[in-house]
């Protein structure tokens, strides 16, 4: 009876799982293509560069951009500051994303850690705001595709 049991309660979960998953394909289906990156010049422009706009590309992936097939879209970053004060290494940054000939989004956020996890911090402050960015221009995108 028990094995029963634990087959039904299996069979039950692995139908939940499959008809109660968001709608995650038109994520897959939307070719979305980055303008432009840009960070301000300073010490290690080219690396944070190259990062936020990995950290971008793969937010978009995971993001739903409804039935858009294709997005273009650009972001800048505003402020990126990263400060150690006593025993508190503190970075901050905003990014100002953009649909290209639409509308702007922007995404703040400022994050403390250990002052010897710097780079560690401010890698996860630049993913936290490419994620938080990049659902925002999708909402933006999902939201013109129904006007």
């Amino acid at each position: 009876m028990r094995r029963a049991s634990r087959w039904l309660l299996s069979a039950v979960m692995a139908l939940t799982t499959l008809t109660a998953s968001p709608a995650s394909t038109f994520a897959r289906d939307t070719k979305v293509e980055w303008k432009s990156v840009d960070v301000p010049a300073g010490e290690g422009q080219a690396q944070r560069a190259r990062a936020l706009r990995g950290m971008l590309s793969s937010a978009a992936k995971k993001a739903d951009f409804g039935k858009a097939k294709s997005v273009v879209l650009s972001a800048r970053v505003v402020e990126f500051t990263s400060t150690t004060r006593g025993d508190v290494h503190r970075v901050s940054c905003t990014v100002v994303g953009r649909v290209v000939g639409g509308p702007t989004a922007r995404s703040h956020i400022s994050f403390g850690g250990r002052p010897s996890e710097r780079q560690a911090l401010e890698k996860q402050v630049l993913a936290m705001v490419a994620s938080g960015v990049v659902g925002r221009l999708a909402a933006i995108v999902r939201a013109r595709a129904h006007d």
